[in-house]
């Protein structure tokens, strides 16, 4: 769970939707400059940092 669900309560469902929303965010201004393939490469880039990230629990509330 990122430090912004944990802090509101929201859980994972909210991280979902912030999630999704922030994919279609990229979606919408990377669409045009980027190719498909370039678009689904950053995806999986994006989602191994953030895996990465949770795992060593980086930004996430101590305690």
């Amino acid at each position: 769970m990122s430090s912004a669900s944990g802090l509101d309560g929201g859980g994972p469902d909210a991280q979902d939707a912030a999630t999704s929303a922030c994919e279609n965010e990229l979606r919408t201004w990377l669409a045009d400059p980027l190719t498909a393939r370039s678009l689904e490469q950053l995806a999986t880039t994006l989602a191994r940092r953030r895996g990465t990230r949770e795992d060593a629990r980086v930004g996430m509330p101590a305690g």
